[in-house]
Protein backbone atom coordinates (compact mmCIF):
# COMPACT_ATOMS: atom_id res chain seq x y z
CA UNK A 1 0.00 0.00 0.00
CA UNK A 2 1.17 3.53 -0.81
CA UNK A 3 1.02 6.73 1.24
CA UNK A 4 -1.59 8.10 -1.16
CA UNK A 5 -3.93 5.32 -0.01
CA UNK A 6 -6.44 6.47 2.68
CA UNK A 7 -6.29 3.07 4.40
CA UNK A 8 -2.51 3.33 4.80
CA UNK A 9 -2.82 6.87 6.17
CA UNK A 10 -5.46 5.76 8.66
CA UNK A 11 -3.13 3.04 9.96
CA UNK A 12 -0.47 5.74 10.48
CA UNK A 13 -2.67 8.49 11.93
CA UNK A 14 -4.74 6.47 14.42
CA UNK A 15 -1.75 5.20 16.51
CA UNK A 16 -0.23 8.67 16.24
CA UNK A 17 -3.41 10.10 17.76
CA UNK A 18 -3.13 7.74 20.73
CA UNK A 19 0.55 8.65 21.12
CA UNK A 20 -0.30 12.35 21.11
CA UNK A 21 -2.89 11.74 23.82
CA UNK A 22 -0.31 9.88 25.91
CA UNK A 23 2.18 12.73 25.53
CA UNK A 24 -0.54 15.16 26.58
CA UNK A 25 -1.09 13.11 29.77
CA UNK A 26 2.61 13.04 30.56
CA UNK A 27 2.98 16.79 29.95
CA UNK A 28 0.66 17.75 32.78
CA UNK A 29 0.92 16.90 36.47
CA UNK A 30 -1.45 19.41 38.07
CA UNK A 31 -3.50 18.75 41.18
CA UNK A 32 -6.48 16.42 40.82
CA UNK A 33 -9.06 19.21 41.02
CA UNK A 34 -7.40 20.88 38.02
CA UNK A 35 -7.28 17.78 35.82
CA UNK A 36 -10.85 17.97 34.51
CA UNK A 37 -9.76 19.95 31.38
CA UNK A 38 -7.17 17.25 30.60
CA UNK A 39 -9.70 14.44 31.08
CA UNK A 40 -12.23 16.04 28.72
CA UNK A 41 -9.59 16.74 26.07
CA UNK A 42 -8.31 13.16 26.21
CA UNK A 43 -11.90 11.94 25.83
CA UNK A 44 -12.20 14.10 22.72
CA UNK A 45 -8.94 12.75 21.28
CA UNK A 46 -10.04 9.16 21.90
CA UNK A 47 -13.35 9.84 20.14
CA UNK A 48 -11.39 11.31 17.23
CA UNK A 49 -9.25 8.17 17.00
CA UNK A 50 -12.38 6.00 17.09
CA UNK A 51 -14.16 8.07 14.46
CA UNK A 52 -11.20 7.69 12.11
CA UNK A 53 -11.12 3.94 12.71
CA UNK A 54 -14.78 3.52 11.76
CA UNK A 55 -13.91 3.56 8.05
CA UNK A 56 -11.80 0.44 8.49
CA UNK A 57 -14.82 -1.56 9.67
CA UNK A 58 -16.68 -1.42 6.34
CA UNK A 59 -16.92 -4.45 4.02
CA UNK A 60 -14.05 -4.77 1.55
CA UNK A 61 -11.76 -2.08 3.01
CA UNK A 62 -9.18 -4.41 4.63
CA UNK A 63 -9.50 -7.28 2.19
CA UNK A 64 -10.97 -10.81 2.40
CA UNK A 65 -8.46 -11.98 5.03
CA UNK A 66 -9.98 -9.52 7.52
CA UNK A 67 -13.61 -10.16 6.68
CA UNK A 68 -14.39 -10.65 10.38
CA UNK A 69 -13.89 -6.86 10.82
CA UNK A 70 -16.63 -6.02 8.29
CA UNK A 71 -19.07 -4.80 10.94
CA UNK A 72 -20.55 -1.55 9.57
CA UNK A 73 -22.41 -0.76 6.39
CA UNK A 74 -21.35 2.39 4.48
CA UNK A 75 -24.49 4.18 5.66
CA UNK A 76 -23.84 3.29 9.32
CA UNK A 77 -20.15 4.24 8.95
CA UNK A 78 -21.11 7.67 7.57
CA UNK A 79 -23.47 8.38 10.47
CA UNK A 80 -20.92 7.12 13.02
CA UNK A 81 -18.22 9.28 11.42
CA UNK A 82 -20.18 12.51 11.42
CA UNK A 83 -21.67 11.98 14.89
CA UNK A 84 -18.23 11.04 16.24
CA UNK A 85 -16.69 14.25 14.93
CA UNK A 86 -19.39 16.39 16.54
CA UNK A 87 -19.00 14.47 19.81
CA UNK A 88 -15.22 15.02 19.78
CA UNK A 89 -15.71 18.77 19.22
CA UNK A 90 -18.13 18.84 22.16
CA UNK A 91 -15.60 17.06 24.43
CA UNK A 92 -12.90 19.56 23.49
CA UNK A 93 -15.34 22.44 24.10
CA UNK A 94 -16.00 21.14 27.62
CA UNK A 95 -12.24 20.87 28.23
CA UNK A 96 -11.81 24.53 27.29
CA UNK A 97 -14.83 25.45 29.42
CA UNK A 98 -13.15 23.81 32.43
CA UNK A 99 -10.14 26.09 31.93
CA UNK A 100 -12.48 29.06 32.46
CA UNK A 101 -12.93 27.94 36.11
CA UNK A 102 -16.71 27.96 35.77
CA UNK A 103 -18.53 25.34 37.79
CA UNK A 104 -21.50 23.67 36.11
CA UNK A 105 -23.75 20.77 37.00
CA UNK A 106 -23.43 17.26 35.58
CA UNK A 107 -26.74 17.77 33.75
CA UNK A 108 -25.33 20.87 32.02
CA UNK A 109 -22.27 18.91 30.87
CA UNK A 110 -24.44 16.11 29.50
CA UNK A 111 -26.66 18.56 27.61
CA UNK A 112 -23.66 20.33 26.11
CA UNK A 113 -22.11 17.01 25.15
CA UNK A 114 -25.08 15.15 23.72
CA UNK A 115 -27.64 17.75 22.56
CA UNK A 116 -25.82 18.76 19.31
CA UNK A 117 -25.16 15.11 18.41
CA UNK A 118 -28.74 14.01 19.06
CA UNK A 119 -30.22 16.97 17.16
CA UNK A 120 -27.89 16.33 14.24
CA UNK A 121 -28.72 12.60 14.30
CA UNK A 122 -32.46 13.29 14.11
CA UNK A 123 -31.99 15.58 11.12
CA UNK A 124 -29.57 13.15 9.48
CA UNK A 125 -32.14 10.36 9.75
CA UNK A 126 -34.57 12.50 7.75
CA UNK A 127 -32.08 13.86 5.18
CA UNK A 128 -29.84 10.81 4.75
CA UNK A 129 -31.03 10.11 1.20
CA UNK A 130 -31.44 13.77 0.31
CA UNK A 131 -29.01 16.11 -1.42
CA UNK A 132 -29.10 18.45 1.61
CA UNK A 133 -27.48 15.89 3.92
CA UNK A 134 -23.95 17.29 3.58
CA UNK A 135 -25.18 20.87 4.04
CA UNK A 136 -26.89 19.76 7.26
CA UNK A 137 -23.62 18.23 8.52
CA UNK A 138 -21.51 21.29 7.67
CA UNK A 139 -24.09 23.52 9.35
CA UNK A 140 -23.68 21.59 12.60
CA UNK A 141 -19.89 21.81 12.24
CA UNK A 142 -20.22 25.60 12.02
CA UNK A 143 -22.44 25.69 15.13
CA UNK A 144 -20.14 23.40 17.16
CA UNK A 145 -16.93 25.17 16.18
CA UNK A 146 -18.57 28.57 16.71
CA UNK A 147 -19.52 27.55 20.25
CA UNK A 148 -15.96 26.40 20.89
CA UNK A 149 -14.67 29.74 19.56
CA UNK A 150 -16.92 31.62 22.02
CA UNK A 151 -15.61 29.49 24.90
CA UNK A 152 -11.98 30.01 23.85
CA UNK A 153 -12.22 33.77 23.27
CA UNK A 154 -12.06 34.82 26.98
CA UNK A 155 -9.10 32.47 27.54
CA UNK A 156 -6.86 34.53 25.24
CA UNK A 157 -6.15 36.93 28.15
CA UNK A 158 -4.81 34.13 30.35
CA UNK A 159 -3.22 31.70 27.89
CA UNK A 160 -1.07 32.49 24.88
CA UNK A 161 -1.86 29.06 23.45
CA UNK A 162 -5.47 30.18 23.05
CA UNK A 163 -4.47 32.37 20.09
CA UNK A 164 -3.47 29.30 18.04
CA UNK A 165 -6.84 27.70 18.82
CA UNK A 166 -8.69 30.86 17.79
CA UNK A 167 -6.76 31.03 14.51
CA UNK A 168 -7.69 27.40 13.81
CA UNK A 169 -11.33 28.12 14.68
CA UNK A 170 -11.50 31.01 12.23
CA UNK A 171 -10.04 28.89 9.40
CA UNK A 172 -12.44 26.01 10.11
CA UNK A 173 -15.44 28.33 10.40
CA UNK A 174 -14.68 29.89 7.01
CA UNK A 175 -14.21 26.48 5.37
CA UNK A 176 -17.34 24.86 6.85
CA UNK A 177 -19.54 27.93 6.43
CA UNK A 178 -18.54 28.19 2.76
CA UNK A 179 -19.22 24.47 2.27
CA UNK A 180 -22.61 24.66 4.01
CA UNK A 181 -23.78 27.62 1.92
CA UNK A 182 -22.48 26.15 -1.34
CA UNK A 183 -24.09 22.74 -0.73
CA UNK A 184 -27.37 24.32 0.36
CA UNK A 185 -27.61 26.52 -2.74
CA UNK A 186 -26.47 23.80 -5.13
CA UNK A 187 -27.35 20.45 -3.53
CA UNK A 188 -25.33 17.51 -4.92
CA UNK A 189 -26.96 14.18 -5.72
CA UNK A 190 -28.05 12.11 -2.76
CA UNK A 191 -25.25 10.07 -1.17
CA UNK A 192 -24.72 6.62 -2.68
CA UNK A 193 -23.98 4.04 0.01
CA UNK A 194 -23.23 1.16 -2.36
CA UNK A 195 -19.44 1.63 -1.86
CA UNK A 196 -17.45 2.04 1.40
CA UNK A 197 -17.56 5.59 2.75
CA UNK A 198 -13.90 6.67 2.99
CA UNK A 199 -12.07 9.90 3.85
CA UNK A 200 -10.73 11.81 0.88
CA UNK A 201 -6.99 12.45 1.07
CA UNK A 202 -7.33 16.28 1.47
CA UNK A 203 -9.96 15.85 4.19
CA UNK A 204 -7.81 13.29 6.02
CA UNK A 205 -4.71 15.52 5.84
CA UNK A 206 -6.63 18.60 7.05
CA UNK A 207 -8.28 16.63 9.84
CA UNK A 208 -4.93 15.32 11.05
CA UNK A 209 -3.15 18.69 10.93
CA UNK A 210 -5.99 20.54 12.67
CA UNK A 211 -6.34 17.98 15.47
CA UNK A 212 -2.56 17.96 16.02
CA UNK A 213 -2.43 21.79 16.10
CA UNK A 214 -5.33 21.95 18.54
CA UNK A 215 -3.87 19.30 20.88
CA UNK A 216 -0.48 21.02 20.85
CA UNK A 217 -2.09 24.39 21.63
CA UNK A 218 -4.12 22.87 24.44
CA UNK A 219 -0.98 21.25 25.91
CA UNK A 220 0.66 24.70 25.96
CA UNK A 221 -2.39 26.10 27.77
CA UNK A 222 -2.16 23.33 30.37
CA UNK A 223 1.50 24.13 30.95
CA UNK A 224 0.65 27.81 31.42
CA UNK A 225 -2.06 26.85 33.91
CA UNK A 226 0.41 24.64 35.80
CA UNK A 227 2.93 27.48 36.04
CA UNK A 228 0.20 29.75 37.41
CA UNK A 229 -0.71 27.13 40.01
CA UNK A 230 2.92 26.79 41.11
CA UNK A 231 3.28 30.56 41.45
CA UNK A 232 0.00 30.79 43.36
CA UNK A 233 1.04 28.03 45.76
CA UNK A 234 4.34 29.78 46.43
CA UNK A 235 2.58 32.97 47.59
CA UNK A 236 -0.39 31.39 49.41
CA UNK A 237 -0.64 30.34 53.05
CA UNK A 238 -1.75 26.72 52.98
CA UNK A 239 -3.62 26.85 56.31
CA UNK A 240 -5.85 29.87 55.74
CA UNK A 241 -5.81 30.36 51.95
CA UNK A 242 -4.69 33.98 52.39
CA UNK A 243 -1.59 35.38 50.72
CA UNK A 244 1.60 34.71 52.61
CA UNK A 245 4.20 37.33 53.43
CA UNK A 246 6.32 36.39 50.44
CA UNK A 247 3.60 37.19 47.94
CA UNK A 248 2.07 40.12 49.78
CA UNK A 249 4.32 43.03 48.82
CA UNK A 250 4.39 42.42 45.07
CA UNK A 251 0.65 41.72 44.98
CA UNK A 252 -0.23 44.82 47.00
CA UNK A 253 2.03 47.11 44.96
CA UNK A 254 0.59 45.71 41.71
CA UNK A 255 -2.93 46.24 43.06
CA UNK A 256 -1.99 49.79 44.03
CA UNK A 257 -0.68 50.53 40.53
CA UNK A 258 -4.02 49.38 39.08
CA UNK A 259 -5.92 51.52 41.57
CA UNK A 260 -3.72 54.50 40.71
CA UNK A 261 -4.47 54.02 37.02
CA UNK A 262 -8.20 53.89 37.82
CA UNK A 263 -7.85 56.93 40.16
CA UNK A 264 -9.41 55.04 43.05
CA UNK A 265 -8.07 56.75 46.17
CA UNK A 266 -7.61 56.77 49.12
CA UNK A 267 -6.26 53.42 50.30
CA UNK A 268 -6.59 51.98 53.82
CA UNK A 269 -4.42 49.36 55.49
CA UNK A 270 -5.19 47.32 58.63
CA UNK A 271 -2.87 45.12 60.68
CA UNK A 272 -4.89 42.62 62.77
CA UNK A 273 -3.75 40.47 65.69
CA UNK A 274 -5.98 37.78 67.24
CA UNK A 275 -6.46 38.32 70.98
CA UNK A 276 -5.29 35.72 73.54
CA UNK A 277 -4.11 33.35 70.82
CA UNK A 278 -1.28 31.95 72.96
CA UNK A 279 -3.78 31.06 75.68
CA UNK A 280 -5.98 29.32 73.09
CA UNK A 281 -3.06 27.15 71.99
CA UNK A 282 -2.04 26.41 75.58
CA UNK A 283 -5.56 25.57 76.76
CA UNK A 284 -7.07 23.79 73.74
CA UNK A 285 -4.04 22.70 71.71
CA UNK A 286 -2.51 23.80 68.43
CA UNK A 287 -5.11 21.91 66.33
CA UNK A 288 -7.87 24.09 67.80
CA UNK A 289 -5.65 27.14 67.28
CA UNK A 290 -5.35 26.23 63.59
CA UNK A 291 -9.14 25.89 63.38
CA UNK A 292 -9.52 29.35 64.91
CA UNK A 293 -7.17 30.80 62.29
CA UNK A 294 -9.15 29.10 59.52
CA UNK A 295 -12.45 30.35 60.95
CA UNK A 296 -11.14 33.91 61.13
CA UNK A 297 -9.71 33.76 57.60
CA UNK A 298 -12.93 32.36 56.10
CA UNK A 299 -14.96 35.11 57.83
CA UNK A 300 -12.69 37.84 56.46
CA UNK A 301 -12.82 36.30 52.97
CA UNK A 302 -16.63 36.34 53.01
CA UNK A 303 -16.73 40.02 53.98
CA UNK A 304 -14.01 41.42 51.73
CA UNK A 305 -14.43 42.64 48.18
CA UNK A 306 -12.75 41.28 45.07
CA UNK A 307 -10.05 43.98 45.02
CA UNK A 308 -9.22 43.79 48.73
CA UNK A 309 -5.95 42.04 49.60
CA UNK A 310 -5.85 39.64 52.57
CA UNK A 311 -2.48 38.45 53.92
CA UNK A 312 -1.42 36.17 56.73
CA UNK A 313 1.50 38.26 57.91
CA UNK A 314 2.78 35.71 60.40
CA UNK A 315 1.47 33.59 63.26
CA UNK A 316 -1.84 35.14 64.33
CA UNK A 317 -1.20 38.47 62.56
CA UNK A 318 -3.07 39.38 59.37
CA UNK A 319 -2.85 42.31 56.96
CA UNK A 320 -5.78 43.80 55.04
CA UNK A 321 -5.48 46.33 52.23
CA UNK A 322 -8.63 48.21 51.13
CA UNK A 323 -8.24 50.03 47.77
CA UNK A 324 -10.55 52.99 47.20
CA UNK A 325 -11.51 53.04 50.90
CA UNK A 326 -11.20 55.87 53.43
CA UNK A 327 -10.58 55.44 57.13
CA UNK A 328 -14.27 55.64 58.10
CA UNK A 329 -15.21 52.89 55.65
CA UNK A 330 -12.34 50.72 56.91
CA UNK A 331 -13.52 51.23 60.49
CA UNK A 332 -17.00 50.17 59.39
CA UNK A 333 -15.54 46.96 57.96
CA UNK A 334 -13.75 46.25 61.25
CA UNK A 335 -17.02 46.72 63.14
CA UNK A 336 -18.82 44.29 60.80
CA UNK A 337 -16.00 41.78 61.16
CA UNK A 338 -16.11 41.94 64.95
CA UNK A 339 -19.91 41.62 64.98
CA UNK A 340 -19.80 38.61 62.63
CA UNK A 341 -17.18 36.87 64.77
CA UNK A 342 -19.13 37.55 67.96
CA UNK A 343 -22.40 36.18 66.55
CA UNK A 344 -20.95 32.97 65.14
CA UNK A 345 -22.28 29.93 66.92
CA UNK A 346 -19.86 28.20 69.25
CA UNK A 347 -19.18 24.51 68.64
CA UNK A 348 -17.52 21.75 70.69
CA UNK A 349 -14.43 22.10 68.50
CA UNK A 350 -14.39 25.93 68.88
CA UNK A 351 -16.02 26.68 72.26
CA UNK A 352 -15.03 30.36 72.29
CA UNK A 353 -15.47 33.55 70.24
CA UNK A 354 -12.55 34.99 68.31
CA UNK A 355 -11.51 38.54 69.20
CA UNK A 356 -8.91 40.78 67.63
CA UNK A 357 -7.04 44.07 67.95
CA UNK A 358 -6.05 46.15 64.94
CA UNK A 359 -4.08 49.14 63.76
CA UNK A 360 -5.53 51.16 60.90
CA UNK A 361 -4.09 53.73 58.50
CA UNK A 362 -5.07 55.65 55.39
CA UNK A 363 -2.75 56.84 52.62
CA UNK A 364 -2.95 58.40 49.19
CA UNK A 365 0.64 57.66 48.09
CA UNK A 366 2.31 54.25 47.89
CA UNK A 367 4.57 54.14 44.88
CA UNK A 368 7.34 51.84 46.10
CA UNK A 369 8.30 49.11 48.52
CA UNK A 370 9.82 51.78 50.82
CA UNK A 371 6.48 53.62 51.02
CA UNK A 372 4.74 50.36 51.86
CA UNK A 373 7.24 49.42 54.57
CA UNK A 374 6.98 52.87 56.13
CA UNK A 375 3.19 52.56 56.18
CA UNK A 376 3.47 49.12 57.83
CA UNK A 377 5.71 50.50 60.57
CA UNK A 378 3.15 53.17 61.42
CA UNK A 379 0.26 50.66 61.39
CA UNK A 380 2.28 48.32 63.60
CA UNK A 381 2.68 51.07 66.19
CA UNK A 382 -1.08 51.66 66.19
CA UNK A 383 -1.63 47.90 66.61
CA UNK A 384 0.76 47.88 69.57
CA UNK A 385 -1.37 50.55 71.29
CA UNK A 386 -4.54 48.55 70.57
CA UNK A 387 -3.06 45.36 72.07
CA UNK A 388 -2.41 47.08 75.39
CA UNK A 389 -6.16 47.05 76.01
CA UNK A 390 -7.21 44.34 73.47
CA UNK A 391 -10.38 44.31 71.44
CA UNK A 392 -9.72 47.79 70.02
CA UNK A 393 -9.01 49.36 66.62
CA UNK A 394 -6.45 52.18 66.82
CA UNK A 395 -5.97 54.64 63.96
CA UNK A 396 -2.46 55.80 63.07
CA UNK A 397 -1.63 59.15 64.64
CA UNK A 398 0.98 61.77 63.84
CA UNK A 399 3.38 60.35 66.42
CA UNK A 400 3.31 56.96 64.65
CA UNK A 401 4.51 58.56 61.44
Amino acid sequence: MLLNDPVTLLFIIIPFGFMTTLMLCLSYVGSSRHRAPLHWWIAGDLVLAAYRAVDLLQPGVLGPEHAWLDMLSPQTAFLANTCGLLLAIACHSLALHQLCDRHRSVAWHLRTLLAPVLLYGIGAGVLLHNGLMLAWFFLFCVVSIGLQFCITWPLRRRFRGAWALLAGHVALLIFHAHSAVTLALQPPPALDFTEPDMFSLPALAMDFMVSFLFTLSFALMLQEQLRRQVVQLSITDTLTGALNRRGAVSTILEQERRQHAARRYPLSVAMIDLDNFKQINDQYGHAVGDMALQMFASTVTRLTRKDDVFVRWGGEEFLLVFPGTDIQQAQGFMARLRETLDTQQRTPSLPFSIGFSAGLAQTSVMNSREDFEALLRSVDKALYRAKRVRGRVEVVEAVDL
